[in-house]
């Protein structure tokens, strides 16, 4: 064989490679081999600073120096949420969530996702401050009060404001086959926001 001959072998072969793998490339494929869509919630949000106070018992007043006296001591922490997942008022999901970072003082940053079969669904998403029955007080029965800290602003650098003590969203929603419907947090707006695409 000569050379040219086997340039030209070698050009038509990477040739007809290479319109192989554009035809190949168009073909249709099913990436999961279901029509199932998705529900996803997906958002960043600062979670409420609370107090929970107590009472100091006199016996331990008294050990204390004289400028160091407080009768009623509060401690700040980020709040905790339960969040709540219902599908035609079946339960997908019963968790709590916290802001993030070993203090869980950070933003809570949230991500769930919950295949559905496509069709009309009623959801109910409900996000909810745990109060005074939450860790912070189980077992101390000094700790009287569990507030939120009014006027709280957000730390240095961070532009969030922090979570309403609940937030539900209750919507009939329409899932296509493959399609998903984000539920995130409207910051500006407060309040939860579902977008279908």
């Amino acid at each position: 064989m000569s050379p040219g001959f086997r340039a030209l072998a070698g050009g038509l072969a990477a040739l007809g490679g290479v319109v192989l793998l554009a035809a190949l490339s168009r073909a249709p494929q099913a990436a999961h081999g279901t029509d199932m869509g998705a529900l996803r919630l997906s958002w960043r949000a600062q979670p409420e600073r609370v107090e929970v106070c107590r009472t100091v018992p006199e016996a331990e007043l008294a050990s204390l120096p004289r400028h160091m006296r407080q009768p009623v001591i509060c401690e700040g922490r980020s709040a905790e949420y339960r969040l709540t997942v219902l599908r035609d008022g079946a339960p997908l999901a019963d968790d709590t969530v916290h802001g993030g970072g070993a203090r869980r003082d950070r933003p809570m940053y949230l991500y769930r996702e919950f295949a559905l079969a496509p069709g009309v669904h009623d959801l109910t998403i409900r996000l909810e401050r745990l109060g005074k029955g939450n860790a912070a007080t189980a077992g101390d029965p000094a700790a009287h009060t569990v507030t939120p800290v009014i006027g709280s602003q957000p730390q240095a650098g961070n532009r969030l404001e922090a979570l309403p003590p609940v937030l539900e969203l209750s919507r009939r929603v329409r899932i296509q086959p493959r399609g998903v419907v984000l539920v995130t947090y409207d910051q500006e707006r407060r309040e939860m926001v579902a977008v279908g695409r």
